[in-house]
């Protein structure tokens, strides 16, 4: 079974046998897409979720926002009419991906555990927002969840936080990854909320996971070559600044001069290249 479904407005309805494939696809605000047997990338926008099947119910990561898990609580329903809901995870802290535990969790009539890195704790209570409740159920390395099929977290160290998860589903070798890689997209604008030195070693570490297809916090999945490449434009970013930064180049001049034409096809590379340039320039040289 392959599940994809959309909302439009009534306007883009109307317009359905006229417009050209592509401006319908960017006009959808939601799609859900089975990835693998009983694994679901569930698409709000620009965001992604991701949940599991197993033989006790459902576990359901990242409910985006309010309006989008009220929306992932239906998704789920048809997907997997009759399932009870068992899970809810963060990959991380950051509101974009973790808000609307509880639009979700309510849409299936009771509570259940909310899993995060224990890192995230902190950092969602300093928040104080009622729609990013605190996780109930936290490891500090790695978790194995067993409800008739296993799921299992990783912690692999600080990258774009320092409390993102891994979800890995071993049976069907899929794993779901947030923020901190992407498939053949340049890092988000200044890389806000990166740890360096610590993030290259991260990513490296992803690759130790026995993953066939990644689903990533944007954008459309991919596979083991994906999260090669992107480690390999980080490798080529930070060995472009540093010759930089060694040849006396100011910041401005380094985000001016430096391209990387091996990625240029990539997303984002004109706006963001640039702003990658200097988070990294900054780190380099220690400003």
């Amino acid at each position: 079974m392959n599940v994809r479904r959309v909302v439009m407005s009534g306007l883009a309805t109307l317009c359905l046998l006229v417009l050209p494939a592509g401006e319908l696809l960017a006009q959808q605000d939601f799609e859900t897409t089975e990835i693998a047997e009983g694994v679901f990338q569930f698409r709000w926008r620009g965001h992604n979720g991701f949940f599991v099947d197993t033989p006790q119910g459902v576990i359901a990561i990242d409910p985006i926002s309010v309006e989008a898990a009220a929306q992932y609580a239906e998704e789920i329903r048809k997907a997997l009419p009759g399932k009870s809901l068992v899970a809810v995870g963060y990959s991380h802290d950051h509101a974009d991906h973790a808000t609307g535990a509880l639009a979700l969790t309510s849409e299936f009539g009771g509570n259940v555990p909310i899993i995060a890195h224990e890192n995230a704790i902190p950092k969602i209570m300093a928040t104080g927002n009622a729609d990013l409740p605190v996780p109930t159920l936290t490891f500090s390395d790695r978790m194995v969840m067993s409800p008739g099929r296993t799921v299992e977290f990783h912690y692999l160290g600080r990258n774009h936080s320092d409390n993102s998860m891994v979800v890995y589903v071993p049976d069907v070798k899929v794993a779901f990854v947030v923020d901190f890689a992407s498939n053949d997209r340049v890092g988000f604008r200044e890389l806000p909320d990166y740890h360096f030195p610590e993030f290259f070693t991260s990513l490296s570490r992803l690759l130790e996971l026995d993953f066939e297809t990644v689903v990533f916090g944007h954008g459309p999945a991919g596979d083991r070559a994906a999260v090669q490449r992107q480690i390999r434009y980080y490798d080529d970013l930070r060995t472009a600044v540093s010759h930089a930064v060694d040849e006396g180049l100011t910041e401005d001049q380094a985000a001016e001069r430096i391209s990387l034409p091996e990625y240029a096809s990539w997303s984002q590379y004109e706006a963001w290249l640039p702003l990658n340039v200097r988070a990294i320039y900054r780190w380099i040289a220690g400003q």
